[in-house]
C-alpha cells in the first residue's frame, strides 16, 4: 500500500459517524434571522447547519461524534457544545435550547397587534419580552405587520399571562374592540 493512500485510509478510520440533531432557536422573531444563524453558523468549528426551519423556530445540525469537543459527550454537552458557538457568533442573539416536548398540535397560536411596532429594534423588545416566559414554545414580531405571534403551551400559560408581561414592559397593545367600523350616522 502506497503512504499516501495509507495516511487517508487512517484519517477516515479515525473520523467517527456524522450525528445529527435539532434543536429550537431563540431569536428567529423575523424571517431574516434565519440569514444571520445561516451566516454565522459558516463558522462553526466540527460541526454545521444543516436546515432552519423558521415556521417551527428549529435547526438541524451534524457534528462529527469524535471531533474534539464531541467526543464523548453527553447530549446536553452537545448542545452547549453548539450553542456556545452560535451565542458567540450571532454576538448573543442567537440561542439554541433543547425542543419543547409538546407536539406541535397540542400549542395554541395566539396574536398581538401592538401599538408602535414600526422598526426591527421595537420588534426584537417585543419578542425578548415574551420568548422566554415560561409556556411560550416560540414567538415571531413583525414590524411590517405591527404584530406579535407567540406559541404557547395552554397548560402553561395564557393571552392575558402574555399580555400582562407586555404591558409591564410598556408595551402598548391595541384593543381589538377598538378596532370596530364606526356605526353610520343618520
Amino acid at each position: 500500500m502506497k503512504p499516501l493512500a495509507f495516511l487517508l485510509l487512517l484519517s477516515v478510520a479515525a473520523a467517527g459517524a456524522e450525528q445529527s440533531v435539532q434543536y429550537s432557536v431563540r431569536g428567529l422573531f423575523q424571517p431574516d434571522r434565519k440569514v444571520v444563524l445561516s451566516n454565522a453558523a459558516r463558522a462553526l468549528e466540527n460541526c454545521r447547519l444543516v436546515e432552519v426551519d423558521y415556521d417551527t423556530a428549529r435547526a438541524t445540525f451534524t457534528y462529527d461524534d469524535e471531533a474534539q469537543g464531541f467526543k464523548k459527550a453527553k447530549p446536553e454537552q452537545i448542545l452547549q457544545q453548539i450553542d456556545t458557538q452560535i451565542r458567540k457568533l450571532t454576538n448573543h442573539t442567537i440561542t439554541l435550547l433543547q425542543p419543547g416536548t409538546l407536539p406541535e398540535a397540542g400549542l395554541k397560536r395566539i396574536d398581538f397587534t401592538i401599538e408602535g411596532l414600526d422598526c426591527l429594534g421595537c420588534s426584537y423588545g417585543a419578542y425578548i419580552a415574551v420568548a422566554a416566559l415560561e409556556g411560550v414554545d416560540r414567538a415571531t414580531a413583525s414590524f411590517r405587520d405591527g404584530r406579535l405571534t407567540t406559541f404557547i403551551d395552554p397548560t402553561k400559560t395564557s393571552r392575558e399571562a402574555i399580555a400582562e408581561v407586555l404591558k409591564k414592559k410598556e408595551i402598548k397593545l391595541v384593543d381589538a374592540s377598538a378596532k370596530q367600523e364606526p356605526q353610520a350616522k343618520n
